[in-house]
């Protein structure tokens, strides 16, 4: 599902009014929905009965409130189960939404690369200081034990995975150099695991893939630097040097 636009295009369904108001709208503006509030209970209803993976585009917080009352409605008539419902972007959840993911199984999917290509942005026009600070709040998440997914979005952002690593530890706007709600920095290792581990919780995959172990689909690549011990300012330089699929390599750097 789909249920709200942009924060950089000021297009995310908000709670409230953007810091600065698009051209050619007043000043209360937030946003919009969408779909009808009765439609998407009947989207995600229909997705809990038939036992469906939801997997909904939220960027605004009163789009992720949207989503939390329709998977509360639908858990309540059709039951608690294993069904990993995931919040795609969720760039502007509030405290209390990480909390209701946390206990109706939302799995969040964040989006920490907005933080460097419009951390400025959203600070000094789409949401402010305060609400541009805490958006794509890993922080928040892990304060509270929950795992999550990090991703890039293309064709919205580079399909660059140093970078998106890059983005959920360091949180530097490219502009400004400024940090970007540092309470939200992952350390290196948790940021690998919402690119690898997590991700492959995320679509019922955690047996067969996402880590290196026996019994498993042996995806990996080889990296020009470890990113676990390289100081963090340098991870987006690292490089893929190889890329083995299946046990099978298939990309090779011509430099290596």
């Amino acid at each position: 599902l789909n249920l709200d636009g942009s924060p950089q295009g000021k297009t995310a369904w908000l709670s409230k009014p953007y810091y600065k108001a698009p051209s050619g709208q007043k000043e209360d503006y937030v946003g919009y929905p969408a779909f009808k509030e009765e439609q998407v209970l009947g989207f995600v209803d229909k997705a809990f009965a038939n036992h469906w993976q939801l997997l909904t585009h939220v960027n605004g917080d009163a789009a992720i409130d949207q989503l939390i009352r329709a998977v509360r409605a639908a858990e309540d008539k059709h039951g608690k189960a294993d069904r990993r419902p995931v919040a795609i972007h969720a760039q502007t959840a509030r405290p209390e939404q990480v909390e209701a993911f946390q206990n109706l199984g939302i799995f969040p999917s964040f989006f920490p690369m907005h933080t460097y290509y419009w951390g400025d942005w959203h600070r000094n026009s789409v949401l402010g200081p305060e609400r541009g600070r805490n958006i794509s709040p890993t922080g928040w998440a892990l304060q509270r034990g929950m795992i999550f997914s990090s991703h890039h979005d293309a064709p919205v952002a580079f399909p660059d995975s140093m970078r998106v690593l890059s983005a959920t530890v360091t949180r530097v706007a490219r502009g400004s150099g400024e940090v970007v709600g540092p309470e939200h920095r992952a350390t290196p290792l948790t940021g690998l695991k919402a690119m690898t581990l997590w991700a492959a919780y995320q679509h019922f995959e955690e047996r067969s893939k996402g880590s290196i172990e026996t019994g498993k689909t042996a995806d990996f690549v080889v990296l020009s630097d470890n990113p676990l011990k390289i100081d963090p300012a340098k991870i987006a330089d690292i490089r893929v040097l190889e890329t083995i699929k299946a046990g099978q390599s298939v990309y090779r750097r011509s430099a290596y």
